[in-house]
């Protein structure tokens, strides 16, 4: 999805905290009416966000652009991109030039033409900017590199590939800081692309020859080709940037074929993102992966187990807004599964089914006399169960013993709060929740769906079940 706005209604609409930029141009052989101003979004939905300005009788055009932040902007006549560079410390940018050639027709107008002059001649000289890019995608990360990459990455031996992804870091570098008169802002910002786009280049030649390397191979390799050393992962201020979102994802990458694990891969990214990142790249990303997997990879399951969990941490208001646009301030958006059946005994012999307990809410614990977290579990929990049940919740304590005489001796020597039930036709459960370890557990709402809490630890989910009862 494309966000466009027509130059006339942008001057109502810009918003206060954006330093107001004025660009104003001129083009020959145009065969539209308007140009297209696209700007990067820093929000975590990342979609383009596009204003036109129209073009007079004179061939002239201008137009007022809300920047937050340094970035490249792309200018598209018809079919053709013109590519500058703008700051909230620009005012005014004025230039010239052809549409059949923009990037070689650019002439630049004004007192601040020095750092838009270096981005032209640096961006074709190192043929920075592409409009096709060739994807490593994974549990809903995408990382992405030019076809140029790709195809040396793919061919060439490792060690011509490292030796020339270095050599054009240094090519690069050098031309940055031999020019002059380029404003601290613009040199730092093309100083940062240079190493982010580096990183991830040496990171894709392991992603795209991933079959060709050991786990033992790939730890081996992040030390011997100093992997990660010329950026850095957890830098708060970078956010905004495409190549250092894009250098993120290729990280979570590498460290998933580093330490492969037997859960689902959305999941472990998961978890790779939990521990190796902090501050707002780790709240980011987590949110990211969670959006990215269920708007193109149709996978809402990780939002599901999640989404309330990262809402009760994240410092950061702006990324809870963006969950909210999409999912709702009540996960609506979850398409929840049905709570499956099953068959259990009280202790009174009696057989219930799970669905009898339609229209309360329900947290199913499955456990066995030999579990020692299980019961360690219930008894930390059992002053909280308790309030619970008095307020209406229903603790299902499934027990799955092999006979039911191990269940009731277990039982005579542990005071577990809740309805003991010992489980007789589970084969549902089992196949729908893919039950492989103890302590397992699942919330049934009132509705009869699977529903999430916010928390691992059962005495700080309160809130959720309070939240549950009121549904």
């Amino acid at each position: 999805m494309k966000f466009i706005f027509s130059s006339f209604i942008l001057l109502l609409s810009i918003q206060l905290q954006a330093t107001e930029v004025t660009f104003i141009g001129k083009i020959q052989n145009q065969t539209v009416e308007s140009v297209e101003f696209i700007l990067q979004s820093n929000d975590l939905i990342q979609e383009d966000i596009i204003y036109l300005a129209r073009i007079n009788k004179k061939n002239e055009f201008s137009i007022i652009l809300p920047i937050k932040h340094p970035q490249i902007i792309r200018i598209k006549t018809g079919e053709s991109f013109l590519r500058l560079y703008a700051s909230p410390r620009n005012s005014r940018i004025e230039f010239e030039y052809d549409a059949n050639a923009p990037s070689t027709t650019l002439r630049l107008k004004g007192n601040d033409i020095f750092n838009n002059s270096f981005y032209n001649s640096f961006s074709r000289s190192f043929q920075w900017n592409v409009e096709k890019w060739e994807t490593y995608e994974m549990g809903g990360l995408k990382t992405q590199v030019t076809p140029e990459v790709k195809r040396m990455a793919v061919s060439y031996s490792m060690f011509d590939y490292f030796k020339i992804v270095e050599q054009n870091r240094m090519n690069a570098l050098s031309y940055l800081q031999n020019s002059s008169s380029l404003s601290i802002d613009f040199y730092r910002f093309i100083e940062n692309e240079i190493n982010w786009r580096y990183e991830t280049n040496k990171i894709a030649y392991f992603l795209f020859n991933k079959d060709r390397f050991s786990v033992n191979d790939l730890k081996r390799s992040w030390v011997r080709y100093s992997l990660m050393q010329t950026a850095d992962i957890n830098n708060d201020k970078a956010i905004p940037y495409p190549s250092y979102r894009n250098m993120l994802n290729a990280f979570i990458h590498y460290l998933h074929l580093q330490t492969p694990v037997e859960t689902k891969i959305a999941e472990a990214y998961h978890t790779f993102i939990r521990v190796n990142l902090r501050g707002k790249p780790r709240y980011f990303m987590l949110a990211k992966l969670m959006l990215d997997n269920y708007r193109k990879a149709s996978n809402p399951n990780l939002a599901m187990k999640n989404i309330k969990a990262f809402k009760r941490e994240n410092p950061y208001p702006e990324f809870n807004e963006s969950l909210d646009n999409i999912f709702g301030k009540k996960s609506e958006f979850l398409s929840q599964k049905n709570a499956p059946n099953m068959m259990v005994m009280d202790l009174n012999e009696r057989e219930l089914w799970l669905n009898e307990y339609s229209g309360k809410v329900v947290y199913v614990s499955f456990w066995a006399s030999w579990c020692g977290p299980c019961i360690k579990g219930f008894n930390e929990s059992a002053a909280f169960r308790q309030e619970m049940e008095n307020q209406g919740v229903v603790f299902l304590n499934v027990n799955i013993d092999k006979r039911e005489d191990i269940w009731r001796s277990a039982l005579s020597k542990h005071n577990i709060i809740g309805k003991n039930v010992y489980g007789i036709d589970l084969k549902q459960a089992n196949d729908e929740l893919k039950i492989t370890s103890l302590p397992y557990y699942f919330l049934m709402n009132k509705n009869g769906k699977i529903d999430y809490l916010s928390s691992n630890k059962l005495n700080e989910c309160r809130e959720d079940f309070m939240g549950f009862l009121r549904e």
